[in-house]
């Protein structure tokens, strides 16, 4: 409720010919004054008084359009008023911050379509982009240097009016719907045609060499040209150097700290034990799987001899007695040669210890950088406890990376992670040499 009394309050504030006195008062001002800096000082302070908010801004405007449309010489009065106000920014921050208001209001109407549009030469122009055409002229007809103030303000409409189209970009991305139309051609655009629709001189081919009279216009549409195409340009730049601040600062981010590089270099130690130990368990497993088949083989061969041997009667061997051998040695040799009567021989299985360190490794390995991964390297072929298994480091690390589940989250390529295996080959053969 208190907003809403407050908005009424303001609305009552403010008289129906609130732009016709802003005029009349700016214009005494003017008239009043001779000197041109006080002036322009005591003219900038009335505006931003009676004008300075995005709800009174607007009447500014309406004020520049009346000078305008008003005889030939009041339109001084507008070209010299926003003129003022860049002129005495430099000094008061807070007419800066108006001419920014003003250019955000002027944007809004504009794409609002507030004014009605205005034909020129067989061309149809916003009501603004006159408003804004026409003062930049008179700004520099009345004094030739002002058009670097012109450029002033012309740079603020390019820089928040492609601010206003990235917001726009950003918000139809997200919600499908867009706060400014996308078919509609950019004021600063439109601005520079008005310009060079105005300043256009088809000379008498029959007067000979007739000079442009409005030259002055033509140098003003150029240097404003000028203007655009460098602040498009230095808005890409910033474009472009935020976003790679975004992408470095969410590298960062995914990168692995250095408290989790130390934490996880015993689990490297560890894991590269249980792989040299898994290997081994490998050859030591297959090695005793072998006796044990052969033991099995030899007993049911033994069975199957006395049994046909029995069949036979060979030295007296009834064939039953073969059939009753037969069978125990079966019987034996699947119960003596099994695995559970052998489980003594065979070497202990790691493969669990082995996935809990490779796991907890992996977790911080894809999320390290090359440089990183580096480092850690050449620092754990370094340490006095990875020596015994030195020459294993490139073959562990092969591994890891055959076993990480999900190789496209590693922060490094393949050929990244290559390089890096072949890197730790030289530093091993390095530190192998040294302990020669």
């Amino acid at each position: 409720m208190a907003e809403v009394e407050t908005q009424e309050i303001e609305a009552v504030d403010v008289p129906e010919n609130f732009a016709e006195q802003i005029s009349r008062d700016v214009m005494v001002i003017f008239q009043k004054q001779m000197d041109p800096e006080i002036a322009a000082a005591e003219s900038s302070a009335y505006i931003w008084k009676n004008t300075g908010t995005p709800e009174k801004v607007s009447y500014f405007v309406d004020a520049t359009e009346l000078w305008q449309d008003s005889r030939s010489n009041v339109d001084k009065f507008a070209a010299l008023s926003w003129n003022g106000l860049v002129t005495q920014s430099v000094n008061n921050q807070d007419y800066d911050t108006f001419l920014r208001i003003m250019i955000s209001t002027i944007l809004k109407g504009f794409y609002g379509l507030e004014k009605p549009d205005v034909d020129y030469k067989d061309k149809r122009f916003s009501g603004y982009t006159v408003i804004i055409g026409n003062t930049f002229i008179r700004m520099v007809e009345l004094k030739p240097a002002n058009d670097a103030n012109a450029s002033d303000i012309y740079s603020l409409l390019v820089h928040i009016e492609m601010d206003l189209e990235a917001e726009s970009q950003a918000e139809e991305e997200e919600t499908g719907t867009s706060t400014i139309p996308t078919d509609m051609q950019e004021l600063y655009d439109e601005v520079i045609e008005y310009l060079a629709e105005r300043g256009m001189f088809k000379p008498d081919p029959m007067s000979g060499g007739e000079e442009n009279p409005n030259a002055h216009i033509e140098a003003l549409c150029e240097r404003l040209r000028s203007t655009r195409r460098f602040v498009i340009q230095e808005v890409i730049n910033e474009r472009a150097i935020e976003k790679r601040k975004k992408l470095e600062m969410e590298l960062e981010n995914q990168l692995a700290s250095a408290e989790e590089i130390v934490l996880v270099a015993p689990q490297f130690t560890e894991g590269m034990a249980f792989f040299v130990q898994e290997k081994r368990y490998n050859f030591k497993y297959f090695s005793v799987e072998k006796i044990r088949l052969t033991l099995q083989l030899l007993g049911s061969i033994t069975g199957a001899v006395y049994f046909l041997l029995g069949f036979m009667g060979v030295w007296g061997i009834h064939w039953i007695d073969g059939l009753v051998v037969c069978l125990v040695m079966l019987v034996f040799v699947r119960f003596a040669a099994s695995r559970k009567q052998l489980q003594f021989f065979y070497p202990t299985d790691i493969s669990k210890e082995l996935e809990e360190c490779s796991t907890a490794f992996l977790n911080v390995m894809r999320n390290m950088s090359q440089e990183q991964l580096e480092q850690f390297l050449v620092r754990q072929i370094k340490l006095e406890r990875n020596q015994k298994y030195l020459s294993m480091v490139p073959e562990f690390m092969k591994y890891l990376y055959a076993i990480m589940p999900d190789r496209k989250s590693m922060m490094i390529s393949v050929d990244e992670l290559s390089e890096l295996v072949e890197n730790s080959e030289i530093e091993v053969a390095k530190q192998l040499r040294g302990q020669l």
